[in-house]
Protein backbone atom coordinates (compact mmCIF):
# COMPACT_ATOMS: atom_id res chain seq x y z
CA UNK A 1 0.00 0.00 0.00
CA UNK A 2 1.22 3.13 -0.73
CA UNK A 3 2.14 5.94 2.13
CA UNK A 4 -0.88 8.01 2.45
CA UNK A 5 0.73 11.38 4.14
CA UNK A 6 3.64 13.56 4.73
CA UNK A 7 6.58 12.16 2.75
CA UNK A 8 9.28 12.17 5.63
CA UNK A 9 12.57 14.24 4.22
CA UNK A 10 15.57 12.43 2.94
CA UNK A 11 18.39 13.71 5.51
CA UNK A 12 20.81 11.76 2.80
CA UNK A 13 19.86 14.60 0.28
CA UNK A 14 21.61 17.63 2.53
CA UNK A 15 19.76 20.38 0.34
CA UNK A 16 16.39 19.03 0.57
CA UNK A 17 16.93 19.12 4.46
CA UNK A 18 18.72 22.46 4.83
CA UNK A 19 15.80 24.06 3.24
CA UNK A 20 13.28 22.68 5.28
CA UNK A 21 15.05 23.61 8.72
CA UNK A 22 14.89 27.51 7.10
CA UNK A 23 11.37 27.08 6.15
CA UNK A 24 10.69 25.86 10.00
CA UNK A 25 12.72 28.32 11.12
CA UNK A 26 10.93 31.15 9.50
CA UNK A 27 7.63 30.03 10.28
CA UNK A 28 8.72 29.86 13.73
CA UNK A 29 10.16 33.66 14.13
CA UNK A 30 6.70 34.35 12.48
CA UNK A 31 4.58 32.72 15.26
CA UNK A 32 6.67 34.40 17.88
CA UNK A 33 6.07 37.81 16.01
CA UNK A 34 2.51 37.30 16.57
CA UNK A 35 2.60 35.95 19.95
CA UNK A 36 4.50 38.83 20.75
CA UNK A 37 1.69 41.18 19.23
CA UNK A 38 -1.14 39.44 21.07
CA UNK A 39 0.30 39.79 24.02
CA UNK A 40 0.76 43.29 23.89
CA UNK A 41 -2.48 44.02 22.54
CA UNK A 42 -4.11 42.00 25.82
CA UNK A 43 -1.62 43.97 28.11
CA UNK A 44 -2.86 47.56 26.17
CA UNK A 45 -6.64 46.52 24.51
CA UNK A 46 -7.81 48.75 21.93
CA UNK A 47 -9.66 52.10 23.63
CA UNK A 48 -13.33 51.83 22.65
CA UNK A 49 -13.09 55.61 21.94
CA UNK A 50 -11.04 54.90 18.21
CA UNK A 51 -14.17 52.77 17.17
CA UNK A 52 -15.96 56.34 16.57
CA UNK A 53 -13.35 59.04 17.31
CA UNK A 54 -15.70 62.18 15.72
CA UNK A 55 -18.10 60.75 18.74
CA UNK A 56 -16.26 59.78 21.27
CA UNK A 57 -13.96 63.43 21.10
CA UNK A 58 -17.38 65.52 21.54
CA UNK A 59 -18.26 63.58 24.85
CA UNK A 60 -14.74 63.56 25.83
CA UNK A 61 -14.90 67.35 25.78
CA UNK A 62 -17.77 67.52 27.61
CA UNK A 63 -16.72 64.86 30.28
CA UNK A 64 -13.79 67.20 30.85
CA UNK A 65 -15.24 70.47 31.21
CA UNK A 66 -17.29 68.44 33.67
CA UNK A 67 -14.13 67.54 35.76
CA UNK A 68 -12.41 70.77 35.35
CA UNK A 69 -15.77 72.12 36.96
CA UNK A 70 -15.53 69.73 39.92
CA UNK A 71 -12.17 70.59 41.14
CA UNK A 72 -12.97 74.06 40.29
CA UNK A 73 -15.82 73.50 42.88
CA UNK A 74 -13.47 71.82 45.30
CA UNK A 75 -10.86 74.12 45.25
CA UNK A 76 -12.81 77.24 45.83
CA UNK A 77 -15.20 75.43 48.65
CA UNK A 78 -13.53 71.88 49.52
CA UNK A 79 -15.12 69.18 49.80
CA UNK A 80 -18.24 71.28 51.03
CA UNK A 81 -18.60 72.50 47.55
CA UNK A 82 -19.99 68.95 46.53
CA UNK A 83 -22.47 68.72 49.28
CA UNK A 84 -26.46 68.22 48.47
CA UNK A 85 -28.49 71.23 49.29
CA UNK A 86 -30.83 70.38 51.94
CA UNK A 87 -33.98 72.19 51.11
CA UNK A 88 -36.56 70.20 53.40
CA UNK A 89 -35.49 69.64 56.80
CA UNK A 90 -37.50 67.10 57.41
CA UNK A 91 -34.83 65.00 55.08
CA UNK A 92 -33.48 62.16 57.02
CA UNK A 93 -31.02 59.69 55.47
CA UNK A 94 -32.40 56.64 56.10
CA UNK A 95 -35.03 55.42 53.74
CA UNK A 96 -35.48 54.10 49.93
CA UNK A 97 -38.76 55.86 49.43
CA UNK A 98 -39.79 59.46 49.79
CA UNK A 99 -42.07 59.05 52.41
CA UNK A 100 -39.41 57.86 54.20
CA UNK A 101 -37.11 60.24 53.91
CA UNK A 102 -39.07 63.29 53.50
CA UNK A 103 -41.39 62.67 56.29
CA UNK A 104 -43.61 65.76 56.77
CA UNK A 105 -45.13 64.40 53.54
CA UNK A 106 -47.19 62.33 55.51
CA UNK A 107 -48.88 65.87 57.16
CA UNK A 108 -50.85 66.19 53.61
CA UNK A 109 -52.03 62.34 54.32
CA UNK A 110 -55.82 62.07 55.09
CA UNK A 111 -55.71 59.60 57.92
CA UNK A 112 -57.85 56.92 55.94
CA UNK A 113 -55.04 56.59 53.72
CA UNK A 114 -52.47 56.62 56.66
CA UNK A 115 -54.55 53.95 57.93
CA UNK A 116 -54.80 52.08 55.18
CA UNK A 117 -50.95 51.86 54.46
CA UNK A 118 -50.31 51.28 58.16
CA UNK A 119 -52.05 48.44 57.76
CA UNK A 120 -50.25 47.03 54.36
CA UNK A 121 -47.24 47.59 56.76
CA UNK A 122 -48.34 45.20 59.50
CA UNK A 123 -49.62 42.82 57.47
CA UNK A 124 -46.72 40.01 57.17
CA UNK A 125 -47.89 37.66 54.15
CA UNK A 126 -46.54 39.32 50.72
CA UNK A 127 -49.73 38.55 48.70
CA UNK A 128 -52.15 39.87 51.57
CA UNK A 129 -49.89 43.11 51.98
CA UNK A 130 -50.12 43.56 47.67
CA UNK A 131 -54.37 43.26 48.14
CA UNK A 132 -54.57 45.91 50.46
CA UNK A 133 -52.05 48.19 48.47
CA UNK A 134 -53.64 47.33 45.22
CA UNK A 135 -56.51 49.98 45.34
CA UNK A 136 -54.42 52.82 46.82
CA UNK A 137 -52.18 52.12 43.47
CA UNK A 138 -54.98 52.57 41.60
CA UNK A 139 -56.79 55.37 42.80
CA UNK A 140 -56.24 58.83 44.71
CA UNK A 141 -53.29 61.20 44.08
CA UNK A 142 -50.27 60.98 42.94
CA UNK A 143 -48.33 60.87 45.50
CA UNK A 144 -50.28 58.01 47.12
CA UNK A 145 -50.44 56.18 44.42
CA UNK A 146 -46.64 56.26 43.64
CA UNK A 147 -45.81 55.27 47.48
CA UNK A 148 -48.14 52.43 47.06
CA UNK A 149 -46.51 51.29 43.98
CA UNK A 150 -42.91 51.79 45.20
CA UNK A 151 -44.06 49.83 48.11
CA UNK A 152 -45.59 46.64 45.90
CA UNK A 153 -42.07 47.22 44.11
CA UNK A 154 -40.42 46.50 47.01
CA UNK A 155 -42.23 43.28 47.82
CA UNK A 156 -41.49 42.06 44.36
CA UNK A 157 -37.75 42.79 44.72
CA UNK A 158 -37.49 40.87 47.90
CA UNK A 159 -39.42 37.90 45.94
CA UNK A 160 -36.98 38.12 42.99
CA UNK A 161 -39.70 38.88 40.59
CA UNK A 162 -37.79 42.02 38.94
CA UNK A 163 -39.93 42.20 36.29
CA UNK A 164 -42.76 42.77 38.49
CA UNK A 165 -40.85 45.10 40.39
CA UNK A 166 -39.83 46.99 36.96
CA UNK A 167 -43.58 46.95 35.43
CA UNK A 168 -44.55 48.70 38.99
CA UNK A 169 -41.84 50.89 38.44
CA UNK A 170 -42.63 51.92 34.82
CA UNK A 171 -46.38 52.24 36.25
CA UNK A 172 -45.17 54.85 39.00
CA UNK A 173 -43.16 56.87 35.98
CA UNK A 174 -46.14 57.04 34.00
CA UNK A 175 -48.60 58.94 36.67
CA UNK A 176 -48.88 62.23 35.35
CA UNK A 177 -47.82 65.03 37.44
CA UNK A 178 -45.81 63.01 40.03
CA UNK A 179 -42.67 64.88 41.56
CA UNK A 180 -39.08 64.37 40.46
CA UNK A 181 -38.43 63.54 44.01
CA UNK A 182 -41.08 60.67 44.12
CA UNK A 183 -40.24 59.55 40.43
CA UNK A 184 -36.44 59.02 41.92
CA UNK A 185 -38.46 56.29 43.62
CA UNK A 186 -39.24 54.41 40.68
CA UNK A 187 -35.83 54.94 39.28
CA UNK A 188 -34.17 53.37 42.26
CA UNK A 189 -36.34 50.54 42.11
CA UNK A 190 -35.16 49.81 38.38
CA UNK A 191 -31.72 50.51 39.20
CA UNK A 192 -31.89 48.02 41.92
CA UNK A 193 -33.42 45.38 39.90
CA UNK A 194 -30.96 45.98 36.94
CA UNK A 195 -28.59 45.39 39.45
CA UNK A 196 -29.56 41.97 40.73
CA UNK A 197 -30.29 41.14 37.17
CA UNK A 198 -26.67 41.53 36.87
CA UNK A 199 -26.83 44.59 34.01
CA UNK A 200 -24.54 47.03 35.24
CA UNK A 201 -24.92 49.34 32.27
CA UNK A 202 -28.87 49.28 33.29
CA UNK A 203 -28.27 49.91 36.90
CA UNK A 204 -25.73 53.42 36.07
CA UNK A 205 -28.32 54.48 33.91
CA UNK A 206 -31.37 54.44 36.34
CA UNK A 207 -29.55 55.48 39.63
CA UNK A 208 -28.09 58.38 37.54
CA UNK A 209 -31.87 59.06 36.94
CA UNK A 210 -32.53 58.51 40.81
CA UNK A 211 -29.54 60.79 42.17
CA UNK A 212 -30.51 63.53 39.53
CA UNK A 213 -34.42 63.50 40.94
CA UNK A 214 -33.47 63.41 44.31
CA UNK A 215 -30.01 64.34 45.39
CA UNK A 216 -30.86 63.91 49.13
CA UNK A 217 -31.52 60.12 48.33
CA UNK A 218 -28.91 57.82 50.61
CA UNK A 219 -29.43 55.21 49.75
CA UNK A 220 -29.65 55.54 45.93
CA UNK A 221 -25.90 57.50 45.95
CA UNK A 222 -24.95 54.46 47.77
CA UNK A 223 -26.05 51.64 45.28
CA UNK A 224 -24.77 54.47 42.96
CA UNK A 225 -20.94 54.59 44.23
CA UNK A 226 -21.50 50.66 44.14
CA UNK A 227 -22.20 50.09 40.25
CA UNK A 228 -19.66 52.55 39.38
CA UNK A 229 -16.86 51.10 41.11
CA UNK A 230 -17.86 48.18 39.45
CA UNK A 231 -18.33 50.12 36.14
CA UNK A 232 -14.74 51.02 36.48
CA UNK A 233 -13.25 47.43 37.25
CA UNK A 234 -14.17 46.54 33.48
CA UNK A 235 -11.48 45.74 31.39
CA UNK A 236 -13.06 48.09 28.97
CA UNK A 237 -14.62 51.68 28.46
CA UNK A 238 -14.11 54.59 26.86
CA UNK A 239 -12.31 57.36 28.25
CA UNK A 240 -15.49 59.58 28.65
CA UNK A 241 -17.20 56.63 30.14
CA UNK A 242 -13.84 56.19 32.51
CA UNK A 243 -13.90 60.67 33.45
CA UNK A 244 -17.35 60.84 34.26
CA UNK A 245 -17.46 57.61 36.80
CA UNK A 246 -15.04 58.67 38.62
CA UNK A 247 -16.21 62.45 38.69
CA UNK A 248 -19.23 60.88 40.16
CA UNK A 249 -17.94 58.40 42.49
CA UNK A 250 -15.74 61.91 43.67
CA UNK A 251 -19.24 63.72 44.08
CA UNK A 252 -21.12 60.79 46.29
CA UNK A 253 -17.54 60.58 48.34
CA UNK A 254 -18.52 64.02 49.69
CA UNK A 255 -22.25 63.87 49.45
CA UNK A 256 -22.69 60.18 51.43
CA UNK A 257 -21.61 61.80 54.84
CA UNK A 258 -23.05 64.71 54.37
CA UNK A 259 -26.32 63.00 54.54
CA UNK A 260 -25.62 61.10 56.98
CA UNK A 261 -24.22 63.61 58.97
CA UNK A 262 -21.69 61.18 60.09
CA UNK A 263 -18.21 62.06 58.87
CA UNK A 264 -16.69 58.94 59.76
CA UNK A 265 -18.21 58.02 56.28
CA UNK A 266 -15.77 59.36 54.73
CA UNK A 267 -12.89 57.18 56.31
CA UNK A 268 -15.02 54.02 55.93
CA UNK A 269 -15.31 54.42 51.72
CA UNK A 270 -11.64 55.45 51.64
CA UNK A 271 -10.87 52.31 53.28
CA UNK A 272 -12.79 50.60 51.03
CA UNK A 273 -11.20 51.57 48.17
CA UNK A 274 -7.83 51.60 49.40
CA UNK A 275 -8.13 47.89 49.58
CA UNK A 276 -9.47 47.79 46.10
CA UNK A 277 -6.55 50.06 44.96
CA UNK A 278 -4.66 46.97 45.48
CA UNK A 279 -6.04 45.94 42.10
CA UNK A 280 -4.07 48.38 40.35
CA UNK A 281 -6.97 50.82 39.86
CA UNK A 282 -6.19 54.58 39.36
CA UNK A 283 -9.85 55.90 40.21
CA UNK A 284 -9.67 54.10 43.83
CA UNK A 285 -6.53 55.08 44.86
CA UNK A 286 -7.19 58.92 44.30
CA UNK A 287 -10.73 58.20 45.64
CA UNK A 288 -9.56 56.96 48.92
CA UNK A 289 -7.29 59.42 49.23
CA UNK A 290 -9.41 61.92 48.70
CA UNK A 291 -11.70 60.37 51.66
CA UNK A 292 -8.61 60.21 54.44
CA UNK A 293 -7.62 63.60 53.12
CA UNK A 294 -11.28 65.16 53.88
CA UNK A 295 -11.47 62.45 56.90
CA UNK A 296 -8.51 64.26 58.41
CA UNK A 297 -6.10 61.62 58.18
CA UNK A 298 -3.11 63.29 55.75
CA UNK A 299 -0.83 60.78 56.18
CA UNK A 300 -3.07 58.11 54.74
CA UNK A 301 -3.80 60.47 52.21
CA UNK A 302 -0.82 60.72 50.92
CA UNK A 303 0.06 57.76 50.84
CA UNK A 304 -3.19 56.61 48.51
CA UNK A 305 -2.67 59.14 46.34
CA UNK A 306 1.04 58.39 45.82
CA UNK A 307 -0.33 54.51 44.88
CA UNK A 308 -2.24 56.35 42.00
CA UNK A 309 0.66 56.84 39.72
CA UNK A 310 1.47 52.96 40.07
CA UNK A 311 -1.37 51.97 39.17
CA UNK A 312 -1.44 51.36 35.38
CA UNK A 313 -3.42 49.25 32.55
CA UNK A 314 -7.02 48.94 34.35
CA UNK A 315 -8.46 51.96 32.62
CA UNK A 316 -7.96 53.78 29.33
CA UNK A 317 -4.65 55.18 28.83
CA UNK A 318 -6.24 59.15 28.77
CA UNK A 319 -8.21 58.44 31.58
CA UNK A 320 -5.46 56.93 33.60
CA UNK A 321 -3.00 59.71 32.44
CA UNK A 322 -5.98 62.51 33.85
CA UNK A 323 -6.64 60.65 37.28
CA UNK A 324 -2.55 60.46 38.08
CA UNK A 325 -2.19 64.04 36.87
CA UNK A 326 -4.23 65.19 39.77
CA UNK A 327 -3.14 63.00 41.77
CA UNK A 328 0.68 64.53 41.56
CA UNK A 329 -1.47 67.96 41.81
CA UNK A 330 -2.62 67.17 45.33
CA UNK A 331 0.43 65.33 46.60
CA UNK A 332 2.68 68.76 45.15
CA UNK A 333 0.37 70.85 47.62
CA UNK A 334 2.17 69.89 50.61
CA UNK A 335 -1.08 69.31 52.35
Amino acid sequence: MPFIGNAIPDRSDPTSYDARRTLFAAVAGLLAAVLALTLVGLAHPPDPDSASAEGATGEQETALAQWEALWANIDRRGEAALQPERSDSSLRSAGDTVFMRYRNLWRDVDETTRRAFQMAALTNDPDAKIARLQPLATAGPAPIRSRALAEIARIRLRQRALDDARANARQALAIPGLEPRFMADAYFILGYAALEARDLDGAETALAEAVARDPGFWDARQTQLLVLSRQLGQPRQATAACINRTRLMIENLSALPTLAQDRTQFRDIADRFAAQSARANPAFSLLSGLGYLWAGDRDKARAALAETGKARGALPRRCEALLVAKAEELLARGF
